[in-house]
């Protein structure tokens, strides 16, 4: 059985999948798209090195921060990952917030095949026209990626118009089925305020433990892809060390952006996996021992 445990961050997915470790006595699978980055401990909340269970986990801290990583590279690599590890163990814990990534990697998702193509052309535009281009090629995708995200906006774009498929009907095309058997989607979703008060102290707490010494040495470095650096927490910092904003505001952009993702988070589990709910961690893990 693949147990996947999902829900949006400061939810305690990673308490529940260390639990489900000890009980279940098997591996781990991350989906979290930035801790699978090296170094990003701290604005990622990893699981710590000195943890017993850190070692149950795989595609956790694999990948070099300098890399810009997809949901491709991420769907290829995973469904390798679990194919080697059914072969062995009886049950499987996944655990993360990226939903796109767990998406790709359970379901029939495909993506178009893409040539390298040279998508300089579209840095001339501002977010507001890459935005309304967008609308204008693919209305659904559009109203998915938020004008700042201009990463995602060029991406969809280029996709568009190198094929001259949109995202939209790829999606279409697919039977959105899962592709692996025995699969049960646990969704762990604390009441919203609470949600929001844990979030608010896990950002103190980052501070406190030296996030902007994390991102500092890292950006001096010239560490930082350009995927990487979109971490929440990190372009933050990134701000404040270049100056355009004063330590409070950082703080308290980390925060709201943080609660506005953990908002968009639930919206997608919700509405994109059949799975059982749960408030707390111990309501979830005493459903597995009653299975």
């Amino acid at each position: 059985m693949i147990y996947v445990v999902m829900g949006p961050t400061a939810s305690g997915k990673t308490k529940a999948a260390n639990a489900l470790i000890d009980l279940l006595d098997c591996p781990a699978i991350n989906f979290d798209a930035f801790q699978i980055y090296q170094k990003m401990d701290i604005g990622t909340s990893k699981l710590d090195k000195s943890d017993p269970h850190y070692n149950r986990y795989h595609l956790l801290d694999f990948v070099s921060p300098k890399v810009s990583y997809s949901v491709k590279d991420f769907q290829e690599v995973c469904r390798k990952e679990l194919d080697s590890l059914l072969k062995v163990n009886k049950d499987i814990v996944m655990v993360g917030g990226t939903g796109l990534y767990l998406r790709a990697t359970l379901f029939d998702y495909s993506f178009n095949e893409e040539n390298e193509i040279d998508v300089s052309y579209l840095e001339k535009y501002s977010n507001e026209e890459l935005h309304k281009r967008l609308e204008k090629l693919d209305y659904e995708e559009s109203k998915k990626i938020h004008q700042n995200n201009r990463k995602r906006l060029i991406r969809a774009i280029s996709m568009i118009e190198n094929s001259g498929v949109s995202k939209t009907e790829l999606l279409n095309k697919q039977e959105h089925k899962l592709i692996y058997p025995d699969v049960k989607f646990l969704y762990l979703c604390p009441d919203r305020k609470l949600l929001y008060e844990k979030i608010n102290l896990r950002v103190e707490e980052m501070m406190n433990q030296g996030l902007v010494e994390e991102v500092k040495s890292l950006y001096e470095s010239n560490e930082l892809s350009l995927t990487a650096r979109q971490g929440i927490g990190y372009k933050e910092v990134i701000e404040m060390l270049e100056n355009k904003i004063d330590y409070d505001s950082c703080v308290s952009l980390i925060k709201q952006r943080t609660r506005n993702y953990a908002k968009r988070q639930v919206t997608f589990f919700s509405h994109q996996f059949e799975s059982m709910k749960f408030e707390t961690v111990e309501q979830l893990i005493n459903y597995v021992k009653e299975q």
